[in-house]
């Protein structure tokens, strides 16, 4: 015989999950608004919808069971390196635009590896080096990365790995 499910189990089941994806739906409905550039209330519920539902169909057809814990990123800390990388792009921004104009660059790519051992963290790590203006993440195998730096001014790796992966890396370690 099957299981009785009750409407009310069944509600239950779907507030725990609200309440536990509250700040990606808050994250989500934020980006909405500032893309749709509407703050009127029909704009920010549209935004929690849009990112209740993405939630939810991530999780049904896209993250498998096993996988639901290994991906999980603490909110706190993604808070936090999304404020450290909007400042990282926008000061590396003006250096790189001062480099340019005075024509003093030095183009070339570089191999750094990480301390990160998750794959996740991996291509965060890699994909805010590419978000950061003045360098590339061209190839990823395994913990080490190929970067196109446009002012490459040193060869040593452990100088390389400093400079560019800067503190997108230090924060990434406390993910627990």
């Amino acid at each position: 015989m099957g299981k009785n499910i009750s409407p009310t189990s069944c509600i239950t089941k779907i507030i725990k999950k609200v309440k536990h994806y509250f700040v990606i739906i808050l994250f989500s409905s934020t980006i909405w608004v500032i893309l749709s550039e509407d703050l009127s209330i029909k704009s920010i519920l549209l935004g929690c919808i849009l990112g209740l539902g993405s939630i939810f169909s991530t999780e049904q057809f896209l993250i498998q069971e096993e996988h639901k814990v290994h991906w999980r990123l603490n909110p706190i800390l993604l808070v936090k390196y999304l404020f450290y990388l909007i400042i990282q792009v926008y000061t590396a921004g003006f250096i790189t635009i001062g480099k340019i104009i005075s024509g003093k660059i030095n183009p070339d790519i570089v191999e750094i590896s990480t301390e990160l051992e998750d794959d996740l963290l991996i291509c965060v790590l890699a994909n805010s080096i590419t978000l950061t203006p003045g360098t590339i993440t061209v190839d990823k195998e395994g913990q080490n990365l190929k970067v196109l730096w446009l002012d490459c001014i040193t060869k040593d790796c452990d100088k390389v790995g400093d400079i560019i992966k800067g503190g997108f890396e230090k924060i990434l370690k406390n993910n627990k």
